[in-house]
């Protein structure tokens, strides 16, 4: 296929070509048209996200021309978490409504969120008035992030994260009937059914496009609270520092915490409740399923003591990613996860800051999206790695899916991409390599991110967003 063609199909278009011709698109024509596309995001967004403006006219940079052209220009994580936290504590919701308004090309002046009292009362505001369908991270540092992602993104996030399943070669395709509406089917997840996490955002659409009615079911049939998540962060943070007794809690949001840990302490309970119903309402069905690898081995194990093998129908969907976790399973708990549920599981990479993932092929390999921008920062210098050959470094990205905010961060983790070796599967491209780790873990500690391009550019970029909600904070 020409490129020229891809760039008239744009992100919908792509999305929309068959798995056979989606990864083995030309790599020349897939790095013509993601360069293209990023000069447009560039272009489009730059004057209407401020943290992108500031953060263009501090590096410097006018416009694209070139991949590497953009790295300067990617998020660190902590930008999504820059407003100051004092506005959480003393809820000060408005100011904050103008702190996201720095990380959306969504207007949001006309949103009044003077009388919310809470994180959740913010996020339904957003989710009743604008066009957002924010996200939280799950806040384990103390301080949550929170990404401005829009309805139709998220959409257009949960169809493009069911691609993997449509078939490659001689894998069969398991969700053209769903996507297409001509099949409903049990959707199971061991989480919470509610809230605004991205599991919870996924699951409401799911449901609502792909879920055979009474039969979905999630571990907790109850809402998943940024405020609990929140405050357990900063739990977690203040035992570290030997500061919990000084901790400030206000008496509603700690009988909601105090519910949360009750209710974890009955984990197990839940987890068994969970089993049975899927034992006796969905056994030989096929099913939906997005769960984190701990729970699949859980599962397991359960199943294997009991000698059940081949659980769901062989066309189930289950995906999962995240890797062990810090479990301690033997080297074959995939192939033992497969035989108890009678399905392939997919496993991704990918992040909340992104809605272009990576899927692992048969060979073991991540493959990007063609529409995810793969990029390797030196770890020490923050420069962009050559795209050639095999390198290790940071991993970045710019993903080209997001149209409302800036897809461009900068991870955590240590990736390895092979650029120019064919991979066995029979995709195109450039892969990674299945030894991803973060730096955290190998260094021990905080991860120190070095910038690209002029050192001190993101930290300043992050103090205007600070200072902005400072002075919203001031004059409200």
């Amino acid at each position: 296929m020409s490129t020229r063609p891809l760039i008239e199909l744009g992100v919908d278009g792509v999305l929309a070509l068959p798995n056979d011709a989606f990864y083995r698109l030309s790599p020349h024509d897939v790095a013509t048209f993601q360069l293209e596309l990023l000069r447009q995001r560039f272009a489009d967004l730059r004057g209407r996200i401020a943290a992108l403006g500031k953060l263009a006219d501090l590096q410097g940079v006018n416009e694209i021309a070139a991949v590497d052209d953009a790295a300067p220009l990617l998020f660190q994580h902590t930008a999504y978490k820059s407003y100051p936290f004092s506005l959480l504590e003393k809820r000060k919701f408005q100011a904050m409504t103008r702190w996201l308004q720095s990380l959306t090309a969504h207007d949001l002046s006309h949103i009044d969120a003077s009388n919310c009292h809470s994180i959740d009362d913010w996020f339904e505001l957003l989710d009743n008035e604008t066009p957002l369908s924010v996200l939280h991270s799950t806040g384990t540092t103390g301080k949550l992030s929170i990404i401005p992602r829009d309805k139709r993104e998220m959409e257009r996030f949960v169809r493009a994260s069911l691609k993997v399943f449509e078939g490659y070669g001689d894998e069969p395709d398991l969700v053209g009937d769903l996507l297409r509406g001509e099949a409903k089917i049990p959707i199971l997840y061991p989480s919470y059914r509610y809230g605004r996490h991205i599991g919870q955002r996924m699951l409401d659409i799911y449901i609502r496009l792909f879920g055979e009615p009474g039969t979905c079911r999630a571990m907790y049939e109850e809402m998943l609270s940024a405020d609990v998540s929140s405050l357990a962060g900063r739990v977690r943070a203040a035992e570290e520092r030997g500061e919990l007794d000084i901790l400030d809690i206000p008496p509603d949001l700690l009988r909601k915490y105090r519910e949360s840990v009750d209710r974890q302490s009955s984990v197990a309970v839940q987890q068994k409740a969970f089993f049975d119903f899927m034992l006796e309402n969905c056994r030989g069905q096929r099913v939906m399923s997005v769960a984190v690898v701990p729970y699949l081995w859980a599962w397991t194990q359960v199943a294997e003591a009991q000698g059940l093998e081949r659980m769901f129908a062989a066309n189930s969907i289950f995906t999962s990613g995240g890797g062990l976790k810090g479990m301690d399973a033997p080297a074959d708990w995939r192939e033992r996860i497969e035989r108890f549920l009678g399905a392939p599981l997919n496993i991704g990479y990918g992040m909340t800051e992104s809605m272009s993932g990576m899927r692992m092929c048969s060979e073991g390999h991540y493959h990007p999206s063609p529409l995810l921008v793969s990029i390797l920062l030196d770890v020490d210098t923050g420069t962009p790695l050559p795209r050639t050959g095999t390198q290790t470094g940071r991993f970045a990205f710019f993903d080209l899916m997001p149209e409302s905010y800036w897809g461009g961060f900068v991870t955590g983790d240590r990736v390895t991409l092979v650029h120019d070796q064919p991979c066995a599967c029979g995709r195109t491209g450039a892969y990674a390599l299945d030894s991803i780790r973060r730096f955290s873990e190998l260094e021990g500690g905080d991860d120190k991110i070095s910038c690209a391009g002029a050192a001190d550019a993101q930290e300043r970029a992050i103090e205007y967003l600070i200072e902005r909600a400072n002075a919203e904070e001031a004059s409200a």
